[in-house]
């Protein structure tokens, strides 16, 4: 159990209507899919993009299906445990969702037999409905009965579920969480609103959908939750909506620009090779890469936005000759829904001609684990950590109790110093700084102390040359000097590449000699 402090501070932020709904959710009984059924009704045919899903989800072999989500297999036989939580409620949500319904490997008549199954467990209720797997899972079939013919029998018995299952969606959206839950909820009920022509839906969506794309994007064209990940799922939500929304919809319009902004986010946020850096928690191969987004933007003659810089969303980015450095900047954001930040303050991470070598380490789990405490712990990242503490107290897998706040007192393009209170009566400030010798990132520590480290990880395919006891050779290509250090540690850490996927690297553990530690990165000359 948490301290008492902590929940306090924690229930502090969260906004009235998250407490409202988190009380009715918990009194509400739960009803299965069959209490949502409506009239049957005609619907309305939709266009959309061609999406593969990332890898091979599902195989059929001769004893039974082979699933395959978050770098973790489980076979079945032929009979799906649809609610199987062997591998944790995140590997279940991607069993639930029906991805793989896009394979075009796997046969029609099979994908049709999935739906039908799943769809008759939570008929039934032996698997609970939620509003979360509902939306994804909404959106999935949507798209599939869109690009497949079926026998009238199976489209008439999936279309009967889905409407059900929207209208179960209409009725329960998550207003307990809010964030990039409800804004799913939302897109996944323009979606259904449209499918069956449903103008109650209609109306409530389009309202949701531009007051939440409104909160959500700030104004740098970030998704508030601060995470390269959920952004460019969240984009892909926004293109796919603008694709099929009339042109009549006031909300066209809005997704168009919405989603010109969000490219020119994640057009800042992209290294040369493609990636986007680990920030929050984000990973590779859950969203689709940035090269696919664009292209479906050029598709749909959206422009990436002119004129917006990194600004609102707390990152900067600093180049210098091929080398690149993306900085965090900002505390937890949203301040009422932290459960994809951080504790990483003044984190950075650096690539030298598309070629990663300092990296935020990662995740590879949601499950509420000693794992997943270090991976959103300070220590995890690439900043000072003091007595051993988290710069905001991150707990339970997805909560933060008191956090640090930032106060910008230099922002230039080339100069970036903040300071932050995390460690309540020490405060650390961070500057980052960049000419065409290279960066300077100067840190103070401005109060009373007893320990204090900088944490470096790297990438787990750097290689990683001391030159001699306070400078080190990156790739051969980049030095890094360190001043201001009683000690210097090569350690090892767990670099995570996915879900459930983990390569040992080499991390620097910095000890402080002082209040004050410089570190120069710059090109071998």
């Amino acid at each position: 159990m948490p301290k008492i402090k902590t929940l306090l501070h924690t229930l502090s932020y969260l906004k009235p209507i998250q407490a409202v709904y988190q009380v009715k959710n918990r009194l509400l009984p739960k009803k299965p899919l069959k209490a949502y059924e409506m009239e049957e009704k005609q619907t309305n045919a939709l266009s959309f993009f061609k999406v593969m899903p990332h890898g091979d989800q599902l195989k059929v072999e001769t004893d039974g299906y082979l699933f395959h989500f978050l770098n973790l297999k489980n076979k079945f036989g032929f009979k799906v445990d649809w609610n199987d939580q062997s591998h944790g409620k995140l590997w279940n949500y991607n069993l639930q969702y029906l991805d793989y319904l896009k394979l075009e490997s796997l046969d029609t008549s099979i994908k049709v037999k999935l739906i039908l199954d799943l769809y008759s467990w939570l008929w039934d209720g032996r698997l609970p409905l939620e509003p979360y797997p509902a939306s994804l899972r909404i959106m999935n079939i949507i798209r599939f009965l869109e690009s497949h013919e079926l026998q009238k029998e199976d489209a008439a018995a999936i279309k009967r579920y889905l409407q059900a299952e929207a209208n179960y969606l209409s009725q329960n959206l998550e207003y307990h969480l809010l964030a990039n839950h409800l804004l799913e909820n939302a897109f996944a009920l323009w979606m259904a609103a449209h499918y069956f022509d449903n103008k109650n839906w209609i109306a409530k969506a389009q309202k949701l959908l531009s007051q939440e794309l409104e909160e959500q994007i700030l104004p740098d064209g970030a998704h508030y939750e601060l995470a390269p990940m959920y952004h460019q799922i969240i984009l892909f939500r926004v293109l796919e909506a603008y694709h099929y929304t009339p042109v009549s919809f006031v909300l066209n319009q809005t997704l168009k620009t919405c989603a010109g902004n969000m490219l020119a986010w994640m057009q800042q946020m992209t290294f040369e090779d493609g990636s986007f850096p680990y920030f929050n928690d984000s990973t590779e191969k859950i969203a689709l890469p940035a090269k696919h987004l664009k292209g479906i933007s050029n598709e749909l003659g959206i422009e990436t936005a002119k004129g917006i810089s990194l600004g609102a969303s707390g990152y900067r980015r600093m180049e210098m000759e091929n080398m690149v450095l993306i900085a965090d900047v900002e505390g937890i954001q949203p301040s009422y829904q932290p459960g994809h930040a951080h504790a990483d303050t003044f984190s950075f991470v650096l690539q030298d001609g598309g070629i990663p070598l300092i990296v935020d380490p990662g995740i590879s789990t949601y499950n509420i684990s000693p794992r997943r405490d270090w991976e959103r712990s300070t220590a995890a990242h690439n900043t000072v950590c003091i007595e051993d503490q988290n710069s905001s107290e991150v707990w339970a897998g997805f909560r933060v109790g008191k956090r640090a706040k930032v106060t910008f007192e230099k922002d230039r393009p080339d100069e970036v110093i903040g300071i932050h209170d995390g460690y309540g009566k020490c405060l650390h400030q961070r500057g980052f700084q960049c000419d065409e010798s290279g960066y300077v990132i100067r840190d103070e520590l401005q109060g009373p102390f007893q320990k204090s480290e900088a944490h470096l990880h790297f990438h787990y395919e750097v290689d990683l040359e001391p030159v001699d006891e306070h400078r080190f050779l990156l790739n051969k290509s980049v030095l890094l000097e360190i001043l201001g250090a009683s000690s210097i540690t090569l350690d090892n850490y767990e670099q995570a590449l996915g879900y459930n996927l983990l390569k040992k690297a080499q991390k620097l553990v910095i000890r402080l000699e002082s209040n004050v530690l410089i570190t120069r990165i710059y090109k071998n000359p």
